[in-house]
Formats: structure tokens, sequence, C-alpha cells
């Protein structure tokens, strides 16, 4: 995965790469971000068309195109993405439109984008200030790289598309409070706390989805920025750099996380292990061919895309407490599996009814669906298949929900290699009841 950061979109935007003053930056963004340079990163300027190449070998290289194919149909069918998105392209796209500089943790290299800088060069009123963030911005993702194996991190939350966002937003959020405060001259809790105000106060994604990327794309990768600042700033007011440091050890594992900081600091929810299955044999000759779990961000999207903007179910995604979804193939045709847990009963069964309107609404003939509420959990079944009443019982029955125990933030007094081990896993089945079903 690229780290990127994006371009500016005000007409009053300036500045230009200055390569003379790139060991200053370096120099700068070590003291600023408390971390040195294990080796030198190698800087390269790129034209708008070469940048997007670079990309379009990236995307590649992590998935293939029946993967993204794949990605973008099964969103079409759970409402997250509109009818017929390439997910390929949009991404693409995106980068393109948007990116303005990024740091490759597989190659090792920044890359400007020639003609292009950074978005919000006003924080700080110096227009001089887009060239600068965007140098310290990248020279931090190589500092993270170099010191706590960025490829490695992101490849591990491949098939969690949850989990990656908030790895992402760790990461960003570190890189844009690092700039940030590097082109402010150094961090003090007054300009912190500026930087949080700002953050807060800017929109989650880019522009309405009519008018480009859809909503589920631009809307994560701007929450990477806002919310992840937010959150590392967090950590920084606890503990310095030294308590982000330990973010690495002990990464956030959800936007839900990232949205709420004290879920991850003072009050950890605990995470759900989720295991569909029990579909093997009532679903012959269908092959599984991805896994992935959405999480609050994903789940709210879903719903903006679909309901009246003040509906009152706009919120059930802040009861969402984990989710599985296995993703099937037969032929071309997919099934998706879906398994979603929230902390209580009533917002599991008004997501139950909600959702299902949402999939009537969708109108996909090609599909039928069925949703099913039992106790805290929901199972949601989509795909042409038209017995998916009489498939649920086998997947209620051999799916598994294991509750972890989680993690406390780690005191910055604890030496780093006493981290606390992962353990403790209590495993129980779904419940067998079936009620509350319904078909299309």
């Amino acid at each position: 995965m690229l780290l990127a950061l994006f371009a500016c979109t005000l007409s009053n935007c300036a500045g230009t790469f200055d390569n003379s003053a790139t060991n200053d930056v370096k120099t700068g963004i070590q003291q600023t971000r408390q971390l040195d340079f294990i080796r030198d990163v190698p800087f390269v300027i790129k034209t708008p068309e070469q940048a997007k190449q670079m990309m379009l070998a990236k995307l590649e290289h992590d998935s293939t195109a029946e993967q993204l194919a794949i990605g973008g149909k099964a969103g079409a069918m759970t409402g997250l993405f509109p009818a017929g998105t390439d997910l390929k392209q949009q991404e693409i796209k995106l980068m393109s439109d948007q990116v303005a500089g990024f740091y490759d943790p597989h190659d090792k290299v920044m890359v400007e984008v020639h003609g292009k800088t950074v978005l919000d060069s006003s924080l700080v009123g110096r227009k001089e200030f887009a060239s600068e963030l965007l140098q310290a911005h990248e020279l931090t993702h190589a500092l993270q790289d170099q010191h706590f194996g960025l490829e490695r991190m992101l490849n591990a939350v491949k098939d969690n598309d949850d989990e990656e966002i908030a790895l992402h937003s760790l990461i960003e959020g570190d890189a844009t409070f690092a700039g940030l405060g590097y082109v402010d001259g150094g961090l003090n809790e007054q300009t912190a706390q500026t930087i949080v105000e700002h953050f807060a106060a800017t929109p989650e994604n880019f522009q309405p989805e009519s008018g480009g990327a859809p909503l589920a794309l631009s809307g994560p990768m701007m929450f990477q920025y806002s919310a992840g600042t937010r959150f590392v700033a967090e950590a920084w007011r606890r503990g310095g750099w030294a308590a982000v440091d330990v973010l690495y050890r002990n990464p956030p594992w959800s936007s839900q996380q990232i949205i709420e900081p004290a879920l991850y600091f003072d009050d950890p929810a605990p995470r759900l292990i989720i295991t569909v299955a029990g579909y093997q044999h009532v679903l012959a000759g269908w092959k599984k061919v991805d896994q992935d779990t959405f999480g609050e961000l994903l789940l709210r999207i879903m719903l903006e895309r679909n309901l009246p903007a003040h509906s009152p179910a706009l919120l059930l995604p802040q009861a969402w407490a984990g989710d599985r979804m296995v993703t099937l193939q037969r032929e071309g045709a997919l099934t998706l599996l879906w398994l979603i847990v929230f902390h209580d009963q009533a917002s599991a069964r008004e997501f139950a009814a909600t959702y299902r309107s949402v999939l009537r609404g969708l109108k996909d003939a090609a599909n039928h669906h069925f949703v099913e509420a039992q106790e805290n959990s929901v199972l949601v079944l989509i795909g042409p298949e038209d017995n998916l009443a009489q498939v649920a019982p086998a997947i209620w029955l051999g799916s598994t929900i294991a509750v972890e125990e989680t993690r406390n933030f780690i005191s910055l007094q604890e030496p780093r290699d006493s981290l606390p081990d992962v353990s403790a896993l209590q495993t129980r089945t779904p419940p067998a009841a079936h009620q509350n079903a319904a078909g299309h």
C-alpha cells in the first residue's frame, strides 16, 4: 500500500519541491518525531502520469484484477458501492486526482508528483507550508517503516478492511501530526490542540459520491488523516512520542477505536474473532474466494448511502461489536455470507429490519437475500440461490464467535519488551433459534 499525502484542491496553494532544503527537513523531522533514520531515503520526482503508473503497478502487486473485480461486485451487492463499480479504476482515479506525494514501503522510495501540493496548506498560514509538509509527512513514513516495518504490518491485515483502515489511520495520523508539528516549529500542547480542533472540523470525504469516487473509497481515505490525526494526538498527549511508538507494538484493530479513542486507551472493547462456517455442504459447488470485515466506519458509510440523511438507523454502527463476511463464487456468480455482532439485542433487531429494506431497495434481480437477527447477532445472506432461508440454520450452527482478551494502553513506565501477550480465548456458537427472517 502506498502511504500518501493528498493533493491540494485550493486555488491559493503554492510551493514546489525544494531539493536543497531536503537535508534540513530530514534533520528537523528526526528531532520533531524523535526517531533517527537508519538509512537514507531516495527522493524522486514524477509526472502525474508516471506517478499514476507507479500507483497502478503497486495496486496490481497487492491485488489481482480478479480480486478487485470480486471486491467491487461484493461491495455493490451489500450497498456499499454503487452498482457497476470498477474498483480498480476508481482506486487509481482517486489516487491520481488526490495524491501529491507518497512513500512506497516496498521500494523504500519517496515520490513527489510534479505540479501538485498538499491539502490544507492554510492550517498555519504559510504558503511554503505545503512543500515542507509534503517532505516531512513522507519522511515520517520512512521513519515508521525503518523502525516498525510497515510493509509487514500492512500485509498482515489484507483480509480485514476495518483493521487495515485502523492501521492506516495510525500511520497517516502519525505522519500528519509529526509533519504539522515540524512545519510549525515543534509540538506543544497549544499546537497539538490547534491541530486536533482543525481536523475535528474536517469532512471525512472529499466530495459527494455522485461527483467523484465512491464514498466507500474517498471516505476511509480522508478518515485516515482526520480521525487518525486525532487518535495519534491523544496518544501523544498521554505520553509524548514514546506513547505513539508503543501503538505500533499494539496497533488499534478497528475503525471504532479510531472514532472513539477511549475504546483503545481507557476501556478497550473486546475483540471478536468471528468464523463463518457450516455452509460447505449446503452450498456445494461454491468456492470461497474472499473474506473481510467491514467495521463501524464502512457500516456507517453503507447506511449513509442508502438511508435518508436524518434516519435514526444511521446511529446503529456505533453499536457494532464485530463482523465477518465470506464471499463464495461459482461460475462468475457471488454469494455473500455475513455475520454481524452488536453490543445489544435491540440494535441487532433494528439493524436487521433496516438492512432488509436497504437490500430490497438495491433492486438487483440477479440476487436474493435473507436477513435474520438472533440475540445480538445478525446473519445476512445475499446471492442467486433462492433457498437462502434453508441455508441459514447450517451457518448459524457452524459459525463461532471467539472473545479475545484485549490490552489496555501501555504505561510509558513499563519496559516495551514487557507488553502483554494476547491470550485467553473464549468461544461460543451463535444461537440456534431462528426468527425474524426475511427473504427476497
